[in-house]
């Protein structure tokens, strides 16, 4: 019986029982509770908070931006101030109405910092809104948690665009940090050929023994004999080393490096290298290590280089030089002030200066070049308003980088913290000359030091050498701030620059890499640890370079070459 019949035969009464059941299923959907205050919020919600204000070039009230950090040993304070707290975080307030809070900071190694991370996100806890990675640190895993964003569409929708432009200079900054076709992390850029590296040498002690400075390997041993048995430092006993170098972490290292010796001879160890047949390779698994190894083990075996070399981190091993006992170390441009320069303040008399890296009995030399950036930093997913940190980083770009001549920060950030007045009213950079020290500022940027742009650096360098007059205050200051020894560096490097060697593969790790990479980086990095300390026979090399190849370097390899292949045709 339809609906319609049964209503005619019910008349009234059945319209009624109609409107009642339609009245109790509205009830049951959508009725409300109203016992109630009717303004009270239910349970569990919480309120959006309204996006920050900014408004005449500043927050009102102040938006927070949180981050973590760690404590690295360059960086310094005064008067009573911290990471959190500082003439720095001041500024920003001050001039943005941006608050930075550290969640927390980490102390010692770097590992306690990338291994703090990947707890906290296994953990589940609240990560800070933005995470700053110094280059080198295996940050995949955590770029790869889900935990942080997509940086590119927010560089292209916030950065300034002097940011940008500094970024055209070098676009294969983001390689390293682009996974899966997305940009995890912004680069943080690095001026071109400012880590190059040149053999520094106790020019004093050249010239107390009538030596001259070693142009091949050869003559390195040479003046490496003399600086080890003619007692260079005059205090009547056998202390001395001819060269400091780290052998810890690397063979390949940003400071106290031991590349060059393998450079002599072709191949850099611990990266890719571009072959003639236009395909990549790693170096530390090709034939010409063998030569470098048995110059490693010969120095060793004689006493030129320090036997605790392969527990010496990149700095611990300038200890020897800081103090005197060594006479040679191969560091990068800037090293000539911190830290080799703090052997003149510890050792009176001393005198060091810059020389090209030595030639192998082939004409060869090699050693480490400088990579387009030196750290990355991320974006958490859930940050509301990314735009902060843009915000941060466009006025480091606008007002520190490069300012013009009227401009407040055309010197530094603070002064008596990066720059100062000696006591007769002359600019200077130098802490010794600045009454109460100086404390750099610029270590406390959220880049974790003052970023750069590509080729503003070597072009400043160049003027100042070719004693162009008309040079900008950023011109002046470089000048101010760069040591002889330095300047020297840079025109050796200019000079020579096929040297310079980086990582060919600047890639996201590929599948093999983050399946089995360390460990096969441990396997080849402790057999050479063994050949150079006597430990095993150069033959060795061969034996565990094979087990590479077979265990998945020859997988790793494919894989690299695949990458290497699309960038070519994308670039």
């Amino acid at each position: 019986m339809s609906i319609w019949r049964w209503l005619k035969q019910t008349g009234l009464f059945g319209l009624a029982i109609v409107f009642f059941v339609v009245f109790m299923l509205f009830s049951f959907f959508y009725w409300k509770d109203q016992t109630g205050p009717p303004d009270l919020p239910e349970a569990g919600y919480i309120p959006e908070e309204p996006p920050p204000s900014f408004v005449g070039g500043k927050y009102e009230p102040p938006a927070v931006l949180t981050t973590v950090g760690h404590l690295y040993p360059d960086i310094e304070f005064k008067n009573g101030e911290d990471l959190q707290n500082n003439i720095l975080s001041r500024l920003f307030e001050e001039k943005l109405g941006i608050k930075v809070k550290y969640l927390w900071t980490t102390t010692g190694d770097e590992d306690v910092y990338i291994n703090k991370l990947n707890t906290s996100i296994a953990a589940g806890q609240p990560l800070p809104d933005i995470v700053t990675f110094k280059g080198g640190q295996n940050l995949y895993p955590l770029l790869r948690s889900g935990a942080f964003r997509d940086v590119g569409p927010l560089f292209e929708q916030y950065a300034s665009p002097k940011w940008k432009a500094a970024m055209e200079q070098a676009p294969e900054a983001w390689d390293r940090y682009t996974v899966n076709g997305k940009k995890m992390a912004v680069p943080i850029l690095d001026g071109k050929m400012n880590s190059n590296e040149v053999l520094y040498i106790r020019q004093d002690w050249l010239d107390k023994l009538g030596l001259k400075a070693p142009s091949t390997i050869e003559d390195m041993e040479s003046v490496m004999d003399a600086f080890v048995h003619q007692d260079p430092d005059g205090n009547g006993i056998n202390d001395t080393y001819g060269l400091s170098v780290s052998l810890k972490n690397s063979f390949f290292s940003w400071m106290s490096d031991a590349g060059f010796v393998f450079g002599a001879y072709g191949e850099m160890p611990d990266i890719w290298n571009l072959g003639a047949d236009g395909k990549l390779s790693y170096g530390s698994v090709q034939p010409s290590v063998r030569q470098g190894l048995a110059t490693l083990k010969r120095w060793m075996e004689r006493g030129y280089v320090p036997k605790d070399a392969e527990i010496l981190d990149e700095v611990q091993a300038t200890e020897a030089w800081k103090q005197g006992k060594a006479g040679m170390i191969v560091a990068p441009l800037w090293a000539a002030g911190w830290p080799l320069g703090d052997v003149t303040a510890s050792v009176p008399g001393a005198k060091f200066d810059a020389y090209p890296i030595p030639a192998g009995p082939g004409g060869l030399s090699g050693t480490r070049g400088t990579p387009p950036e030196f750290g990355a930093v991320a974006i958490n997913a859930d940050m509301a308003n990314p735009e902060i940190f843009f915000k941060y980083m466009n006025f480091v770009y606008d007002n520190f980088i490069d300012p013009p001549a009227d401009s407040p920060y055309r010197w530094g950030i603070a002064e008596g913290y990066d720059y100062g007045y000696s006591k007769g009213g002359n600019l200077t950079f130098r802490e010794s000359q600045v009454p109460g020290g100086l404390a750099d500022p610029q270590k406390y940027l959220l880049s974790l030091s003052l970023p750069s742009v590509p080729n503003l650096l070597s072009e400043s360098i160049a003027r100042i050498n070719r004693g162009v007059s008309d040079q900008t205050p950023y011109d002046i200051k470089n000048k101010l701030q760069r040591t002889p020894q330095e300047l020297r560096g840079w025109n050796i490097v200019e000079s020579n620059p096929t040297v310079y060697k980086t990582d060919a593969f600047t890639g996201a790790p590929t599948p093999m890499m983050e399946k089995i990479g360390d460990a096969l980086d441990e396997l080849l990095h402790d057999a050479m640890l063994k050949i150079v300390y006597g430990q095993e026979p150069l033959t060795y090399f061969d034996h565990v370079v094979a087990r590479w190849h077979a265990l998945g370097g020859d997988a790793m390899t494919g894989e690299v070459n695949e990458w290497y292949a699309l960038l070519k045709k994308t670039r």
